[in-house]
Formats: structure tokens, C-alpha cells, sequence
């Protein structure tokens, strides 16, 4: 609005005493409109200004952002020790498989890696010894045969007192002789996996079967086709493995913290992403040149991808705490620090900054978590899409 002063001055030369009073009177009368005068507000003074903390998504941002919602949750959180270690199997679950008399091989199909089951033939030998000991136990037991009808003779004329007593004592002893001899090649025949009991003369031959004792899978394969081999070579090895374990390197100023049925997570050196539980079984009570001792370890589960000399990365945890937790993807990095989001009622969310701790098995421990963040719900997924419209809504 506008105002329009008008003074009359009055004819003549004015006085200096008249002009300074029409002078001061115009400045009052100015001062008195400017103060009747209302400020126009600025057009943008009425918004609010964006929060730097709180965004509301779109219906069209919310479905692209795979919005999962969950709550902070109190779990165990262990204080993880990261040690190496290898696979190993213990003897007892090591089988060397080798001809007990020798022989030639004559046929195998294992390969290392093979599965087999117990009493699975593993190879077939041949040799003549074979057939000679098969025909040596035929005739031995012939021989009892005939000693035992020898010796009811002789004791029937022993009680009638028709021969002496050193005749019947003699067919005594050489029958007793003979039973020996039978028993002994009957061992060495099942030695070899001949059952002596079912040995006829048509069933001789010139092969025997080697069979697995054991429910395992093939190591090593140390023999080919055609050769000869002595009692004490090793054709194969093989592994059960309902026993393999972990032997993990423990250095003297971490033991302390070991305890028999501790849990142990193991990760293959050449494949971390693939884990293993396994727990405590022994812990060595000596120490190595380099001041650590093995702490052996048995897999919770039999693994058939697992094997001896496989290198292997383990974290044991020394002891456990109840804690204020939320899932690994409920964080993310905002600056310098971390950060979750929270669910308003409103369907908008509040990014609330915190500080994690322990992490393990997909959980991040939160250090004295807010009221707020213990009592609200948790974005779990996608706290990294409300992130990027956060910043981008500050940006505009």
C-alpha cells in the first residue's frame, strides 16, 4: 500500500525555525505508516524442513526396496578365538589294506574318492601258494577223517586189552596232530577269505577276493593291474569316516580358554564360504617347539567333501554372553558410524545411529542400545534402500 504526504510551505522565505519544524513533523508522520505498514511472509516460510533423519517411502519406492521388518532380540554372543588347523582321522579309522600271503593282482576298480561298503570285494589276487594251501587243508582233513576211525579202533582193542597201551596212545597223539593241522591251515585260509568250511575239492581256485572291513571311501590306490606284491606292501587305504575330526594349533597363552565341549566353526581355506560345526573332544597337555598345543576336534556331522590334510580356518568361542542383538543386514554405514532404521507408526522410518560389538552367526551385537531401538520395530532388509533415499532426499 502506498501514501502520499503532502506539505504546504507558505509563501515567502521561510524562516530556519519554520523549516525545521515542517522537516521534523514529515519524518513522525513517516515513522507512523511504516509502523501501521504487515510484512509480507516469504512463499517458502511455511514449509518444514526435510528431517535428515526420518524418510517416507513412495508405494512404488516401498515395493522396490524389500522392506522386512523384525525387532532387536537378546542372544548368546560367544568372544570368538581365531585359530588353524587340518583335518585329520585318527589309526583306529585308517585302514591300510594289503594281501596277507602276497600274490599277483589281478583285477580293482577303485579309484581314490570311491565309496565302499563293508565286505565290498576290493581287488582279486592270485598266486599258486592258493591253490597249494587249499589242497593241503583238503588232505588234512582227510587225514583226520581216517586218524578218527584209527583211533576208535584202537581204543576199542585198548579196553579189550588186545593191543597195548602205547599203540593207542600213539593214534592218539598223531590224530591230535593231524586236528592241529586242519586248524592251522583253516586260519590261514580265512586269512586270505576262503571259508574253509565250505572248501570242497571242486571249488578250488587259483583267486581270492580282497573285501573292504570297514564302511568308508578310498584315500589311496598304491597298486596297478599285473603286479606282484609282498605281505607287507599297501594296496589301498581307506577312510571311515564316521570319525574324522579337526586338529586345531592352539598357542600356550590361548588355552586357558579351551574346555572340552567348546564349540569350534571351521571354514576349508580353499572354500570359506562352506561351514562346519565341530566340538572339542581333547585338548593336548604338551607343548610343540613353537609354544602351542592340538586341540582335537569331532565334526557334528560326517561330511563326505571332508578330507585328511584339508586345511582348515576355526573360531572357537571362550565363553558366551546374553546381549542386545539385531541381525547383520538391519546395520549399515553412515559416515564415520553405523546405523539402524526403525518403524514409525506413521509408515515412515528413523534412522538411529549405534554401536556394534561382537558379530556371529549373522547377528551384530548393539552396545547400550536406546530404548527406542530395544521397544520399536527393526528394518532387518533393505535398511540400505532407505539409506540411499535419505541422502538423497538431504541432497535436494
Amino acid at each position: 500500500m502506498r501514501h502520499f504526504i503532502s506539505i504546504s510551505i507558505p509563501a515567502g522565505r521561510p524562516s530556519g525555525s519554520t523549516l525545521q519544524l515542517l522537516l521534523g513533523s514529515t519524518c513522525a508522520i513517516l515513522l507512523t505508516l511504516a509502523s501501521c505498514t504487515t510484512a509480507e511472509p516469504p512463499a517458502d516460510a511455511a514449509a518444514p524442513a526435510p528431517s535428515e533423519t526420518t524418510v517416507t517411502l513412495s508405494a512404488e519406492q516401498l515395493k522396490n526396496a524389500g522392506i522386512v521388518i523384525g525387532k532387536a532380540e537378546r542372544r548368546s554372543l560367544g568372544l570368538l578365538m581365531p585359530v588353524q588347523g587340518v583335518v585329520e582321522v585318527p589309526p583306529q579309522n585308517l585302514v591300510s589294506i594289503s594281501a596277507p600271503l602276497g600274490g599277483y593282482l589281478r583285477s580293482t576298480d577303485l579309484l581314490p574318492g570311491m565309496e565302499v561298503q563293508k565286505g565290498q570285494t576290493l581287488a582279486i589276487m592270485e598266486d599258486p601258494r592258493f591253490i597249494q594251501l587249499q589242497q593241503d587243508y583238503l588232505i588234512a582233513q582227510g587225514k583226520v577223517a581216517m586218524l578218527t576211525q584209527d583211533f576208535e579202533r584202537q581204543k576199542a582193542l585198548n579196553a579189550s586189552k588186545t593191543t597195548s597201551d602205547k599203540v593207542f596212545q600213539e593214534a592218539t597223539a598223531e590224530l591230535n596232530t593231524q586236528k592241529v593241522t586242519v586248524r592251522s591251515l583253516g586260519e590261514q585260509l580265512r586269512l586270505i577269505g576262503v571259508d574253509p568250511a565250505s572248501l570242497t575239492a571242486e571249488s578250488i581256485s587259483r583267486s581270492v577276493a580282497l573285501r573292504s572291513p570297514i564302511h568308508g571311501w578310498v584315500s589311496k590306490v598304491n597298486v596297478n593291474i599285473g603286479r606282484y606284491v609282498q605281505p607287507t606292501d599297501v594296496l589301498f587305504e581307506l577312510v571311515d569316516p564316521k570319525d574324522i575330526h579337526l586338529a586345531l594349533t592352539v598357542f600356550e597363552k590361548d588355552l586357558p580358554s579351551v574346555r572340552i565341549g567348546q564349540e569350534v566353526h571351521a571354514r576349508p581355506t580353499a572354500h570359506p564360504n562352506d561351514e562346519y560345526e565341530a566340538e572339542v573332544i581333547l585338548v593336548g597337555r604338551s607343548l610343540d617347539a613353537d609354544r602351542s598345543a592340538i586341540v582335537h576336534c569331532h565334526f557334528t556331522k560326517a561330511h563326505k567333501d571332508l578330507v585328511p590334510g584339508m586345511a582348515m580356518s576355526a573360531t572357537l568361542e571362550s565363553h558366551t554372553d546374553t546381549v542386545w542383538c539385531v541381525p547383520e543386514e538391519a546395520v549399515v554405514r553412515s559416515g564415520a558410524g553405523q546405523a539402524v532404521f526403525t518403524a514409525n507408526a506413521d509408515g515412515s522410518y528413523t534412522m538411529l545411529s549405534v554401536t556394534t560389538g561382537a558379530n556371529e552367526y549373522g547377528f551384530f551385537e548393539v552396545m547400550e542400545p536406546s530404548a527406542e531401538l530395544r521397544e520399536r520395530p527393526v528394518v532387518v532388509k533393505g535398511a540400505y534402500s532407505l539409506l540411499s533415499t535419505l541422502k538423497n532426499s538431504g541432497e535436494e
